[in-house]
């Protein structure tokens, strides 16, 4: 790297000190916590994480399973439409069936892999961990709280939908097939910011009692 650069990024990291950038800070502020804990505090802790785990082998099977479903029907229909002139309707309805799947599915694992889009102007603005993971605690309860009402709505639709009988045009199948997935994705969303909000509240009480610590170390 050319010298004079590497001296500009280091003047850069003195003066932000906590920038998320690995290229810019020697010292960066510690990622956004994932839903799931890396270690278990206690027996509870451990009973949690292991039911966590294996509804996650559960979603990510799914996923998978929709995924490659999707595929297939997506080539099974370009061969009718076009190799065999005689293209199906129903196959397309079972396509949104399984892409409306991954997309709640995924967006509940989004959430446990705290993928979705956050920014990272906390770290510019806000210098002092204590208060970083504050504002953190407080964006992961707004999440939760908005989860929970966007939710509601689609949950109520979707049984609306499940309690009328209605059914797809060509397939016949039950809406609520389709449905489903909305209670599905926003439950996955909900839980997992619950998850992420209690490990952002464990991680600020952890960070409390280290400034309270330096403090009576410097009095």
């Amino acid at each position: 790297m050319n010298p004079k650069k590497r001296s500009t990024i280091d003047s850069v990291a003195e003066a932000k000190i906590y920038d998320y950038d690995p290229n810019l800070s020697k010292h960066p502020i510690p990622p956004h916590l994932h839903a799931v804990p890396e270690s278990a505090n206690n027996r509870l802790d451990t009973h949690l994480m292991r039911f966590e785990r294996m509804l996650n082998w559960i979603f990510r099977s799914l996923m998978l399973t929709t995924g490659l479903g999707l595929a297939l029907l997506m080539f099974a229909q370009v061969i009718m439409r076009y190799v065999l002139q005689s293209p199906f309707n129903g196959i397309e309805e079972a396509a949104i069936l399984l892409a409306v799947w991954i997309y709640f599915l995924g967006m509940g694992y989004a959430t446990r892999e705290r993928e979705h889009i956050h920014g990272g102007i906390v770290s510019l603005v806000v210098k002092d961990p204590f208060k970083v993971n504050m504002i953190r605690f407080v964006g992961s309860i707004t999440c939760m709280i908005a989860a929970i009402i966007f939710g509601y709505f689609a949950c109520k639709y979707a049984l609306k939908e499940i309690d009328r009988g209605r059914v797809s045009i060509n397939l016949r199948w039950p809406r609520g097939f389709w449905s489903a997935s909305m209670i599905v994705g926003f439950a996955m969303m909900v839980g997992y910011f619950l998850l992420e909000t209690i490990n952002e509240f464990r991680d600020l009480r952890r960070t409390y009692r280290a400034r309270q610590n330096v403090r009576e170390t410097v009095q």
